[in-house]
């Protein structure tokens, strides 16, 4: 199975000194490929935080994740990405010593890694897993944080931060790897079987809008070129967008 992938990422035009949070990387050989969103945190004095914490809590997480699917030694796929993810999340532990816990600076995205036959995924938070499959667009991805926006203005942000994040006993809970042991009740993962001309679309929730504009249709008559190119240069209605980063994978005979 030839696999090919290409991806991109913009900073928001929203806040000029917010930097871009979100980071991307893949490995064709390997079969692997992440998306992560940084978890932003407050500005300090006025300003965001140079360089992030969010920032600097992905590009932990993604070093140690691709550092761990190297060398795992483990032959089953789900068992290689349970390994990988633990060892994002150590890592970020690490980035996040001594710092108070009432929010700790964190990451979420989604980690592929494509072997046997299948599509093999693990995701903590909101971004997007999408098969593009005879013409239909398959979400294996659910949002997290959907009870709490549900919920808004019943819980202030300090509670959300420091009680409902990665507390599955809460209802309202939800995930973020903040090296906290509380971020692995969240994750989620599964396999679902490729073929040749699948293709497998990775992105940060800040181009949920961009998806929804796209429709079903529109998005599977693209190609993965398209499918960027469009993505990027999206703007929601209010002329803005979030940060927002794509990781998309063509499958091949």
């Amino acid at each position: 199975m030839k696999l090919t992938m290409t991806g991109d990422t913009r900073r928001n035009d929203h806040y000029p000194d917010k930097p871009n949070e979100d980071l991307f990387w893949f490995d064709e050989a390997m079969g692997a490929a992440l998306v992560l969103d940084g978890v932003t945190r407050d500005r300090e004095n006025g300003v965001y935080p140079d360089p992030s914490p969010a920032r600097t809590a992905s590009e932990r997480f993604a070093a140690a994740v691709r550092d761990a699917l190297a060398s795992s030694e483990e032959e089953k796929p789900a068992a290689r990405l349970l390994w990988a993810v633990e060892a994002g999340n150590q890592a970020v532990a690490r980035a996040n010593a001594g710092l108070s816990p009432d929010f700790l600076p964190g990451t979420v995205g989604v980690l592929a890694l494509i072997a046997d036959g299948a599509l093999h995924y693990a995701y903590v938070g909101d971004s997007n897993g999408v098969l593009l499959s005879g013409g239909r667009a398959h979400a294996f991805t659910e949002p997290q944080t959907r009870a709490v926006h549900d919920h808004r203005g019943q819980y202030t942000a300090h509670e959300i931060r420091a009680h409902i994040c990665n507390n599955a006993a809460h209802p309202c809970g939800y995930g973020v790897w903040t090296g906290q042991s509380g971020a692995m009740d969240f994750l989620r993962t599964g396999a679902i079987p490729l073929g040749p001309g699948d293709r497998v679309l990775l992105c940060t929730d800040g181009l949920n809008d961009f998806l929804a504009a796209a429709g079903e249709r529109a998005l599977c008559a693209m190609d993965s070129g398209t499918i960027l190119e469009k993505a990027m240069a999206f703007r929601k209605p209010e002329g803005w967008m979030d940060d927002r980063t794509a990781v998309i994978v063509d499958v091949g005979a």
